[in-house]
């Protein structure tokens, strides 16, 4: 009867079910540090930067296309890679004839005025021109009595136009004897520029003699004489004094029958134009060179290489390639910027513990120390440590870490005395612990978050530092393939070329701001006050 009454109590109850608890997903100390590092995009992308510099500073020395502390010149043949090629310049020249026509030249006589600077030799009318140092110097092209000249410029900015070619033109027809008339003249200038007349000229001349012109003689651009007074002005000359006479403002005079021809001259420049004299004009003869360019711009193989494809971020003064030495650069800075923070940081955290753990006259001396350390100014302390010890890389290596031993202490020390009063280490205490112990298990790892990102962030200024020390000439070996060092030897042509400076600069820049960012995630990931 009971059973029977216990079955209908429950048929008539309603069916309840105990709800199921959510599992909550616990993680780990790291799981949870990198579901918090994932949402800073920065740092993360900083962090990849950083270990792309790490292989490229760890694989530099075998993966650089050339031997960083060699001139690239004396690998080319090792390479099988032609010296010459991308660096010649080549020049067509043709010859305009007296009827207006234009015909090949051949059998030209060249002459380098500079060949410090350029040579330049001719196959079947057509010049190549070889850079040999930097600077700015002219071609003189010259068959008989014709000339021009070709401005070279060798890895230097654009300088002053100079006169390459004169065209002078006199009457097409016969002339009679006793006529009188006076040619016309033109000087084209390297610039492409286009000088008409004999006043326009003469004008010209007078503003570069007042500007430009040496004692000595030398060319002064526009000039192109080997002494001053053979540049100061146009000469003009009849070569039969019998048929024709010319005065020097380009009259010419009839004297007697025949065909002669007038010479005009501008410094080394010079050109021709046949007169007959009641008579017909013979064969066309060559009365100008011309150049297909004016001026040519080279870029010395022997140093300065600009960026290209065999060399991708140019050579420097001794024609080094500039690529391989950054490669091989970014191990030494890198040993810098790690090696001299990592001692900095172990020694000013084992000062900053003892300092505030313990108190009293420990912390005093060494709160004073670090104060002293802190009076001075980075850069200056780390000289006056490289003063002391003497230059080299160790010595930087030593002189980086003493800058950063006090910054470490004061971090360390204030984190010291915020825990030794936490109540678990009280408990220590009084159970009886050792310092020791208490130091190295419960202080020390509370404070490790703040400590790896102040050295994360460190690492950045100590390679800034250790590259500014080597600027100064600090460094020991100058030559060495260090950022630093890079720099200091390619400032004193920073105003004129840039890759020598611009690709060591933005290695450091790069670097330092990856460290930078890193540490600042660091730090937000750490911190116990962000949320989620």
């Amino acid at each position: 009867m009971k059973s029977q009454i216990h079955e209908e109590a429950s048929r008539n109850q309603p069916d309840v079910r105990v709800p199921r608890h959510r599992e909550v997903k616990t993680y780990s100390p790291v799981q949870l540090f990198l579901k918090k590092f994932k949402k800073q995009s920065m740092a993360v992308a900083a962090l990849w930067v950083l270990i792309a510099i790490f292989l490229l500073g760890l694989a530099g020395p075998w993966i650089t296309p050339f031997d960083p502390n060699r001139s690239v010149t004396e690998q080319y043949a090792e390479k099988g890679i032609d010296r010459a090629k991308g660096s010649m310049g080549v020049i067509h020249i043709t010859g305009k004839m007296s009827d207006g026509t234009e015909r090949p030249v051949t059998d030209l006589t060249l002459q380098s005025a500079n060949r410090q600077i350029a040579l330049a030799s001719e196959d079947n009318g057509a010049i190549s021109v070889t850079p040999i140092g930097q600077g700015s110097t002219t071609v003189l092209i010259a068959k008989g009595n014709i000339s021009a000249q070709v401005k070279v410029d060798v890895s230097v900015a654009d300088s002053p136009p100079i006169v390459t070619q004169l065209v002078l033109r006199g009457p097409t027809g016969i002339v009679k004897k006793g006529d009188s008339f006076r040619l016309e003249l033109e000087a084209v200038l390297s610039n492409g520029e286009k000088l008409v007349g004999w006043e326009q000229i003469q004008s010209k001349l007078k503003q570069s003699l007042g500007t430009g012109t040496s004692e000595k003689g030398e060319s002064n651009g526009f000039l192109t004489g080997k002494k001053k007074t053979d540049a100061e002005q146009v000469r003009i000359e009849s070569m039969n004094d019998q048929v024709l006479r010319v005065s020097p403002d380009g009259t010419v005079t009839a004297l007697g029958s025949g065909s002669s021809e007038v010479k005009a001259s501008l410094g080394l420049v010079s050109t021709i134009v046949p007169i007959a004299v009641d008579t017909m004009h013979k064969e066309p003869m060559l009365v100008q060179l011309v150049a297909d360019q004016p001026k040519i711009a080279l870029h010395d193989s022997s140093k300065h290489q600009p960026p290209s494809m065999l060399h991708w971020f140019g050579t420097d003064h001794q024609n080094r390639d500039i690529f391989s030495r950054v490669l091989a650069g970014t191990r030494e800075t890198l040993f810098i910027g790690f090696v001299s923070v990592g001692m900095g940081a172990v020694i000013g955290t084992l000062l900053g513990l003892l300092a505030g753990y313990y108190g009293r006259w420990v912390d005093s001396s060494i709160t004073r120390l670090t104060d002293i350390l802190l009076a001075f100014p980075g850069i200056l302390l780390a000289i006056a440590v490289i003063a002391v010890l003497g230059a080299g890389m160790t010595n930087i290596i030593f002189a980086v870490a003493v800058f950063t031993v006090p910054i470490f202490i004061r971090i360390v020390r204030g984190s010291t005395l915020s825990l030794k009063q936490m109540t678990y280490v009280e408990a220590a205490k009084s159970i009886g612990v050792q310092d020791a112990v208490i130091i190295m298990r419960h202080i020390l790892p509370g404070m490790l978050p703040v400590v790896m990102v102040y050295l994360t962030m460190r690492i950045g200024t100590a390679i800034l530092l250790g590259a500014a020390l080597s600027f100064l000439g600090l460094g020991g070996d100058i030559t060495a393939p260090e950022w630093g060092a890079m720099l200091s030897a390619a400032k004193d042509n920073s105003r004129n070329l840039f890759y020598p400076t611009f690709f060591p600069g933005i290695a450091i820049v790069l670097t330092v701001v990856s460290f930078n960012l890193l540490g600042d995630g660091l730090r937000d990931t750490l911190d116990p006050k962000l949320k989620e």
